[in-house]
């Protein structure tokens, strides 16, 4: 501006300094002349005048205007930004659905042709690079900067993160093995990698988590896991075995007996078998397997009877203990005959 301003000065200074001197070599002929060469003397001088003037101010309009250019090209050689494209200033808009890798490739120009480096700020690494995951979802203004080393620019980017939604994830699951008699308790693992909330169902006879075996529960379950977020849902599916394990055959309705001689001996057990597998019973002597034992006067004493239940697989067995009383009868004749000489 000072520039200018002194600029401006020496021309004003010119133009008077012109003028002064036109208006001083003029002289006044010594002879009288009319009034009409006066005049047009006087115009004459005029004229020159007004095109000094003219030029004058010409040459100080390129004077000024060769100024400015000066000081606009000193302006812009003490400041050079490296550009980060045509939209700077502007916020970018980047859009990406969950999951997806963002990767920024970002190019900057610098007039001075310097190395220019750039850094970014988070949720972007170092290498202006993101992997997203689900739940990510939302807008993210991030910046970008370029540098030379000495100055600076900064760009705006907003990042979009479109939600997608996924179904829930349930854990490994694996076959089941267990004996009849067992319990057997699960719990599937669920998690949603969206954040919702989700319901979990699992197939019978583990609706409740929990199934304890019984000796009727031999058999292989397909066991079915369904997880749902109210949109998606997954399902996976495992094998539940239950082994039979033999239930041996039970033996009810025994007592010691108490008998005298001549009286007889029942022994009538019951049997039962939970897998309803055919039983055989035997019933050791004297009793013998139909468990009827008619004693006689002569069968006095204790006895240990001996019931034995078998399925074929399994077998048991239970002990009587039975009495005898002895009973005294009294002599009978059996025969009457003459004897010989």
């Amino acid at each position: 501006m000072k520039k200018v301003v002194i600029s401006l000065s020496v021309i004003l200074i010119f133009i008077f300094l012109v003028g002064c001197f036109n208006y001083k070599a003029y002289k006044a002929p010594d002879d009288n002349t009319g009034d009409t060469d006066l005049v047009n003397e006087i115009a004459q001088i005029e004229n020159e005048l007004a095109s000094d003037q003219d030029s004058a101010t010409d040459n100080a309009t390129d004077n000024l205007s060769n100024s400015v250019d000066d000081l606009q090209k000193e302006k812009e050689k003490d400041v050079v930004l490296p550009k980060l494209g045509k939209d700077d200033g502007d916020v970018q808009e980047l859009t990406v659905d969950e999951n997806e890798l963002v990767k920024l490739n970002v190019k900057a120009e610098d007039p001075d042709n310097d190395k220019v480096s750039y850094s970014f700020s988070p949720p972007l690494d170092d290498k202006g690079m993101w992997k997203t995951n689900y739940g990510d979802a939302g807008e993210y203004m991030v910046t970008l900067t370029a540098t030379d080393g000495v100055l600076t620019t900064k760009k705006k980017v907003r990042i979009i993160v479109n939600r997608v939604n996924v179904a829930p994830v349930i854990g490994p699951v694996k076959d089941i093995t267990v004996k009849e008699g067992q319990t057997v308790n699960f719990k599937p693992e669920v998690t949603d990698p969206n954040g919702d909330k989700y319901t979990v169902s699992v197939s019978e006879p583990l609706k409740e988590g929990v199934f304890v075996t019984d000796h009727t529960s031999a058999g292989e379950y397909n066991i079915k896991v369904t997880a749902s977020d109210g949109e998606l849902e997954s399902e996976k599916t495992f094998k539940l075995t239950v082994e039979n394990v033999n239930s041996v055959p039970e033996i009810s309705g025994l007592e010691d007996i108490h008998v005298k001689e001549g009286e007889i001996v029942n022994i009538k057990p019951k049997v039962t078998d939970l897998d309803g597998d055919e039983v055989k019973l035997t019933i050791s002597d004297p009793v013998g397997d139909d468990g009827v034992w008619q004693t006689s006067y002569t069968d006095h004493g204790s006895y240990v009877v001996t019931v034995t239940a078998s399925d074929g697989k399994d077998t048991v067995t239970k002990k009587v203990s039975v009495e005898v009383e002895d009973v005294n009868k009294a002599p009978e004749f059996v025969e009457v005959s003459l004897g010989g000489n």
